[in-house]
This record gives structure tokens, sequence and C-alpha cells, in this order.
């Protein structure tokens, strides 16, 4: 596979395996845009925590078998250890636990558009954790994410007021907080990590995510997964296989081969893809201050992190 800029301009050149890329990107889309909907459906038949311990029970187990077939050593070092179990509360056990929790009370579609403004939320952490500047492009489109956020809160208090409580709007704040948790443990991924390989990577954290999410569902869950129906247990093996760990090979196999622009195209396309799942096999319903409150959201995001830099004046050579 080689991958080039082509020096006219005129975007990336592919001499091969072209096609291979584009489904492996494609996928990892589609898989990423579904996975919102497989966890609102299994919600229905398991409650979060269950849910969560039981998808990184058997992610972890896939992984560890793909280690295991592929020769890949697992480092020994403390370090390693040490950054996995963080990585592992702030990737898996926060960030899905409020996900799950959000997703009891708001639309699959909105809760990915609002997890959107992630990108957002690592740029004011990363000038505190990593000192990287925030420039005014940043400021703008971080304003601006922020009131697409206040325009989907707004819609979903109005929603919980008209239903006689705050439903949505506690469902748009667990939201929210899980993008501030998996925010921390992007940034503490780019401080911390060591090149370990990105498979044997997600070993320790999917582990740290099983067992903390099994011992939260003992203490305050009294479900057992082997009393769930047959819809329950391929939504948690769907989003264990294809949203775990599919997702994420094919994530790593396409960011070798394409550039970091394309790769982050993905941000977009993600929630569009999880409101149209939504709508079509959920019966979700896009409010119009919903719409609104994405297409901010989406502006932000573009402002932030693909409005080009004003060109510096050339020189000429002396």
């Amino acid at each position: 596979m080689v991958t080039g800029h082509d020096p006219t301009g005129g975007g990336i050149l592919v001499s091969n395996h072209t096609t291979r890329l584009v489904l492996a990107y494609a996928a990892m889309c589609l898989i990423w845009g579904s996975t919102w909907m497989g966890i609102k459906i299994g919600l229905r038949g398991a409650p979060p925590l269950t849910s969560i311990a039981v998808r990184m029970a058997i992610a972890t187990t896939a992984v560890w078998l793909i280690v295991r077939a592929l020769r890949v050593p697992i480092p020994r070092e403390g370090h390693f250890v040490k950054l996995g179990v963080a990585l592992g509360m702030f990737h898996i056990v926060l960030p899905y636990s409020l996900v799950y929790f959000g997703e009891q009370r708001i639309p699959s579609g909105q809760a990915a558009v609002l997890y959107a403004t992630m990108p957002l939320i690592v740029a004011l952490i990363a000038r505190v954790a990593l000192n990287d500047p925030l420039t005014p492009r940043k400021l703008l489109g971080i304003a601006i994410g922020i009131g697409g956020v206040a325009v989907i809160f707004a819609d979903s208090w109005r929603a919980g007021a008209a239903s006689g409580g705050s439903e949505h709007a506690a469902g748009v704040a667990c939201v929210l907080g899980s993008v501030c948790a998996a925010s921390i443990g992007s940034v503490a991924t780019k401080k911390w990590n060591r090149g370990y390989h990105p498979v044997v990577s997600l070993l320790i954290p999917f582990a740290t995510g099983a067992v903390a999410a099994g011992v939260g569902a003992l203490i305050s869950e009294n479900a057992n997964p082997l009393e769930f129906n047959r819809t329950t247990w391929l939504s948690i093996i769907y989003l264990a296989l294809a949203g775990s760990v599919g997702a994420f090979s094919l994530f790593f196999y396409a960011i070798k081969h394409l550039d970091v622009t394309v790769i982050s195209y993905q941000t977009f396309i993600i929630p569009v893809i999880a409101v149209l799942f939504g709508v079509w096999l959920l019966g979700e319903t896009v409010s119009p201050r919903l719409g609104v409150g994405a297409a901010l959201i989406l502006a932000g995001i573009a402002v932030a992190t693909w409005w080009p830099p004003a060109r510096k004046p050339s020189r000429a050579h002396p």
C-alpha cells in the first residue's frame, strides 16, 4: 500500500488496495455509528452495568485470543499495567457507564451527536495537560460547539418539563460527563503511551472495564445474564466483537494508510449514521432544535480542527 499527497494539491494518491481501504473506513464508520442503536436495544433487556461487564468480558477474551494468535508479546513493565488500568477507567468504565445511563433517558442519535463534542473537550484538556495552544480558531470552534450543546440541552429540558420530569436533561448531562471522562483518557494516552502494540493496548483497559463494571453490577443490579433474551445477547455480542474489537482493528488499519485528516472525517460521519439508524430502526424523531444543535456542534468541530490558518506571504530566496 502506497499513499501520499498530490504535489499539485489534488489530494491523496493511492496506488493499490484502494477498495480495501475504502471498505475498511466505511465499515468502521458504519459499525461505530450503529453501536448507539445497539446500546439502546441491549438496554431493553439488561441493566447498564451488567451489559457493560458482559460486553467487556467478551471483548477481553477476543483480544486475548488475537494477541495469542499474532504472538504479540505482552509488556511486563509496571507502566503498561498502570496506564492500562487508568485508561480502562477513563476510556471504558466511566464513559460507557454514563453513556448507557444516558441512553436510558435520551434517543441514541441524540447521544451520538452530543458525543461528537469530544474533540472540543480534548482541546481544552490538552491545553492544561499537554500545553497545547488554544488558538483563536479553536476558541471560536469551542464556543460554537458549546452553543450547540446549549440548544440540545434546552430542548431536552423542555421535553423533560413537558413530561413532568427532567429525565431528558439528566440523559444529556450523563453523555456530556462521558465525553469529559473519555477526553481525559485520550489526553492521557497521548501523554503517557510508549508506543505499545495497538491490539495489546486494548487488553488491560477492556479487562479493567469488565471487572469494574462487574463489581458495580453485583452491588447495584440484580441481573442474571443467563436469563437475557436472544435479542439482548445478540446486541451485547455485536457491541463486543464488532463495536469494541472489530471497529478498533479497522481504525488501526486505516490510520496506517490514510491521512489523519481523512480519518478525522469520522467525527462528522458517525453521528449522522447514528441518527439515521435511530430514526429508521428505533422510530426516534429529530426535533428542529436537535437539528440546529447538531449543526452547531459539527460546525464548531470544523472551525476548531479544519479551518486552515492564514498563509504567510512567501519570501524570495536570497
